[in-house]
């Protein structure tokens, strides 16, 4: 890998056609400092690590410590204003804003608007939504501006009793790395709304 040119754990995370991102399960009765999340291929093996790095700021690093996404909350601190989150890259480089339609009631969940690289645009870069079958629907669509499927997202419930959240996202072999990664970091940004940002025990930790 050493002659690579581009950010190859970019590339190696997000080549698989289908990845699962899950909050590891955690003790009740004290307040919990470990990844928020995981990263692992369908066979369950984990790829990478969400670790916190400072209030609502989390960094996504591979097992071997390198860096490939953050996101930012940039404002709606507390739940009551519409949620905005910058997505930076491995060298803290912008490479995209996601902003919510409001506190979730519709069938749209995130819009995730990548940044231009200087002047040119590639296929990768425009707009990116997330939306959902249903007000509670668990079945989730990525598409593009020009209305293509960039990948399907299913869903669970890790642990019932305090809302651990688990998704499975299953990408079109058409979508590219970078679109695949702001696909995680759009549900990174959609994970904080939905329970650090939102809930209590959010906000405890």
């Amino acid at each position: 890998m050493s002659g690579d040119n581009g950010p190859s754990p970019v590339h190696r995370l997000f080549g698989l056609d289908t990845v699962i991102l899950a909050e590891p399960r955690r003790s009740l009765l004290r307040r919990y400092t470990g990844p928020k999340m995981h990263m692992a291929a369908e066979d369950g093996t984990v790829l990478a690590h969400l670790q916190e790095r400072g209030t609502f700021s989390y960094v996504l690093r591979d097992l071997d410590e390198r860096p490939v996404l953050g996101v930012d909350l940039v404002s709606g601190r507390g739940g009551f204003a519409r949620p905005g989150f910058l997505v930076t890259g491995p060298a803290s480089e912008l490479i995209a804003e996601v902003r919510s339609p409001g506190r979730l009631r519709h069938a749209r969940l995130l819009v995730v608007r990548t940044a231009e690289q200087g002047t040119l645009r590639t296929a990768e870069q425009g707009t990116l939504r997330i939306t959902r079958n249903a007000l509670l629907g668990r079945a989730w669509r990525v598409e593009d501006d020009r209305d293509r499927l960039i990948a399907e997202v299913t869903v669970s419930t890790v642990r019932s009793l305090d809302g651990l959240q688990g998704y499975r996202v299953s990408f079109d072999r058409q979508a590219g790395s970078e679109q695949r990664r702001l696909v995680v970091g759009g549900l990174v940004c959609l994970q904080v709304i939905r329970r650090w940002l939102n809930t209590p025990q959010g906000k405890a930790g």
